[in-house]
């Protein structure tokens, strides 16, 4: 092959995986086998580079945060899969059809990965509220609405095929970096505050009760859900997920109803 043409198939693929301004003339010699000074001569001035890897780009409706996406994709999979303990970044890269470059060149470690996409998930729970504290409060029966809710919720945990709780306590049970500590406690007061927000804003339309601090109520119905769902996974013969949503929702609207 010419050096010209390896030059050309080594942009190709650095431009699908990487963007187009962090590629250098060193990168494309590296992947096409070449010398940088063959690069420049061939495909000119830094500029140059920059605008082919770009057209490239635009021509096949390729992004970099459709990479990045596609990562996480399949790092959920793979989690779930494998457990985080027996998860590789290897195993990601072939489940996305990326190098195992592409995936460090977007997260820099397997904890990190797995911290971003733990990140994901909490904003589409965050996102899901108020959604859902409009469709219970609007129902005929609240108490019903939020029933269904949590047997949504309690059912999708206990399907076989869906580990994500076993796989998220496998994480944080043995994760004692300060570090990822702070990024998860970070994700996690995003959720609570959030959560506040709505039941504050509920307080207001005297919803739900007063007498509690809308944050404290948000850490507690989000300990008593989780809490429930752990303990599922402990001893599932004393926690039947898919018939204790009744018992809960009557218990946190109970707890949440105003007086009056």
């Amino acid at each position: 092959m010419k050096p010209y043409d390896k030059i050309m198939d080594a942009v190709k693929n650095l431009a699908t995986h990487y963007p187009y301004d962090k590629i250098t003339y060193a990168d494309v010699a590296k992947e096409a086998n070449v010398h940088w000074t063959t690069v420049r001569r061939h495909l000119g001035n830094k500029e140059n580079l920059k605008k082919k890897l770009l057209a490239y780009q635009s021509e096949n409706n390729h992004s970099f945060t459709d990479t990045r996406t596609k990562i996480l994709d399949a790092a959920e999979k793979t989690f779930t899969k494998y457990g985080y303990e027996g998860a590789t970044l290897d195993q990601v890269a072939k489940e996305a059809g990326l190098t195992k470059g592409a995936v460090y060149w977007h997260f820099t470690s397997k904890s990190d990965l797995f911290l971003v996409l733990t990140d994901r998930s909490l904003k589409k729970l965050i996102e899901g509220l108020p959604q859902q504290s409009e469709d219970i409060f609007n129902s005929r029966s609240s108490m019903e609405a939020l029933k269904v809710l949590l047997e949504n919720e309690f059912r999708a945990c206990a399907e076989e095929k869906n580990d994500k709780p076993l796989l998220f306590f496998e994480f944080i049970s043995k994760r004692r970096d300060q570090e990822i500590k702070e990024k998860l406690s970070t994700s996690f007061s995003q959720l609570f505050e959030g959560t506040s927000e709505i039941l504050k804003k509920l307080q207001q339309q005297n919803l739900v009760t007063r007498d509690v601090d809308s944050h404290a109520l948000s850490v507690i119905l989000h300990a008593l859900t989780n809490g429930i769902m752990l303990m599922s996974l402990v001893s599932p013969d004393h926690v039947p997920l898919r018939t204790i949503a009744d018992d809960v929702s009557k218990i946190i609207w109970k707890g949440i109803m105003p007086e009056n």
